[in-house]
């Protein structure tokens, strides 16, 4: 199942980057160099990629965290999924639990809920 980011993360970061962008240019054109133009570059690609690629993906017996750039993945095996206040903790046959580097509010809402959802039923 996939689980993707929260858009309104995605947009306002691509809405401060566009802006940090346009001022950023708007000072060269005025003939002023300003390096406020590389963090927008840089913001602007990040809300593109919040937009478009996946935050994380629940298989049956593994989490794979995906970087936002780049082909980046950290999986993280689980024989049970325990979710406790509001974060996920893959929990191995032996007993020891790793908690999994997602937060709900990265998170798209429905994709979180049905996520939840299907760890509990378990």
């Amino acid at each position: 199942m996939k689980v993707r980011y929260n858009p309104a993360v995605g947009i306002v970061m691509l809405v401060l980057g566009a802006v940090c962008l346009f001022l950023g240019l708007w000072l060269i054109a005025l003939g002023e160099f300003s390096p406020a133009v590389f963090p927008g570059i840089l913001v602007t690609v990040l809300g593109i990629l919040y937009l478009v690629r996946p935050y994380f993906w629940v298989m049956a017996s593994t989490i794979e965290v995906v970087a936002p750039m780049g082909p980046a993945k950290r999986r993280y095996p689980f024989q049970t999924l325990a979710v406790e206040g509001g974060r996920f903790y893959a929990v191995s046959a032996d007993g020891t639990r790793k908690k999994v580097p997602v937060s709900r509010w990265m998170a798209n809402s429905a994709d979180w809920t049905a996520v939840t959802e299907l760890a509990t039923q378990h």
